[in-house]
C-alpha cells in the first residue's frame, strides 16, 4: 500500500490520516478471533478497568502470537510507515485496546511520545502508531479524538502534573496505561490547543488503520455504548530514533529494545 501524496500531506500537516478499509471482513474477523485467544490467557502484559475484572488492554501480543506478530509486518502496514518515517522501522510497543461495550473506560488527552521520551527514552518524536479498527467507530462506543496540527507543539514539564508524585513508570507501568495517567496535561493548556485547532472525532468502519504521529494529542471518551470498540495499536520507531538508556524502564512488552529492523511478511497470516 502506497500513500496518496493528498495523504502523506494530510500526516504532514495535521499529524494524521485514515485509511479505510485495509482489512476485509474476514481479515478483521480473524484478528479478533486472536484476541479473543490473547484475552483468555494469563500474561504480564494485561491491563484491567478499574473493576479489577474487565479487560482494559492487552500489551506486548506480538512476543506471545505469530498472527500478531505477522500482522505488524504485513506490506500493506510497512510501505505506509516507511514512507512517512523515511526510515528503516522497528516495533517501539504493540497494544490492543479492548474499549469494552458500556465498561470500556477513558484514555485521557496526552502525546504518546511524551510517555516514550519520559519513560523509555525516546529522544525525538520520530515514530507512528497504526490503529487498525476491529468494531465500527461511531460517536457512541468511545472514538479517538484528536487535536489537528497539535503534533508541531512542544511539550514541557510545565504542562503536566503528575498525579502519583514521583512514582516511577517502571514497576509501577500500569500508572502509564490507566485512565488516570502518570502525567496530566493542564487544563489551560488543552483549552488554548483545542480552540486555536479544534478536535476531529476518528470514525470510520472496522477494517480502517488511523496512522497518527508520535506527539499528536489525542484521548478517548469511556465507552457508553452496547458496542464494543476494539483496536490493534502498532506503534513504530526509526532505527535513527532507539531508545536511550533510562533509570526505571518499562517492561518490554510495554518498550521494545531490540532495534533489529522489522522485514516484510509475504505470506498469509490469516489462512495458515
Amino acid at each position: 500500500m502506497q500513500i496518496a501524496p493528498c495523504d502523506l500531506s494530510q500526516f504532514e500537516e495535521n499529524g494524521y490520516f485514515i485509511c479505510p478499509d485495509v482489512f476485509s471482513a474476514e481479515e478483521v474477523a480473524a484478528i479478533y478471533k486472536e484476541t479473543n485467544v490473547l484475552a483468555s490467557n494469563s500474561a504480564k502484559g494485561l491491563v484491567y478497568e478499574s473493576d479489577n475484572t474487565t479487560l482494559r488492554s492487552i500489551n506486548g501480543s506480538h512476543f506471545t502470537s505469530d498472527i500478531m506478530k505477522k500482522l505488524a509486518c504485513l506490506p500493506r502496514l510497512l510501505n505506509t510507515v516507511q514512507q512517512l518515517l523515511n526510515d528503516k522501522i522497528y516495533i517501539h510497543q504493540y497494544k490492543i485496546n479492548m474499549k469494552n461495550a458500556f465498561i470500556g473506560d477513558v484514555w485521557e488527552w496526552h502525546s504518546d511520545f511524551w510517555f516514550w521520551h519520559k519513560e523509555d527514552g525516546m529522544p525525538q518524536a520520530n515514530a507512528l502508531t497504526a490503529a487498525i479498527f476491529l468494531d465500527d467507530v461511531n460517536e457512541f462506543n468511545g472514538p479517538m479524538f484528536i487535536v489537528p496540527k497539535s503534533h508541531k507543539a512542544l511539550l514541557s514539564d510545565k504542562l503536566h502534573s503528575k498525579p502519583y508524585g514521583e512514582l516511577n513508570g517502571g514497576e509501577n507501568w500500569k500508572i502509564t496505561t490507566s485512565s488516570q495517567l502518570k502525567y496530566h496535561l493542564s487544563e489551560d493548556y488543552l483549552s488554548n490547543i483545542i480552540n486555536a485547532h479544534g478536535i476531529i472525532s476518528a470514525r470510520c468502519s472496522k477494517g480502517s488503520i488511523l496512522f497518527f504521529h508520535s506527539n499528536l494529542l489525542h484521548c478517548s471518551s469511556a465507552n457508553t455504548s452496547p458496542w464494543n470498540r476494539r483496536t490493534v495499536l502498532i506503534s513504530y520507531n526509526s532505527i535513527s530514533n532507539t531508545l536511550q538508556e533510562v533509570s526505571s524502564p518499562r517492561p518490554l512488552f510495554l518498550a521494545e529494545r531490540n532495534f533489529t529492523p522489522i522485514k516484510p511478511f509475504q505470506g498469509d497470516i490469516f489462512n495458515g
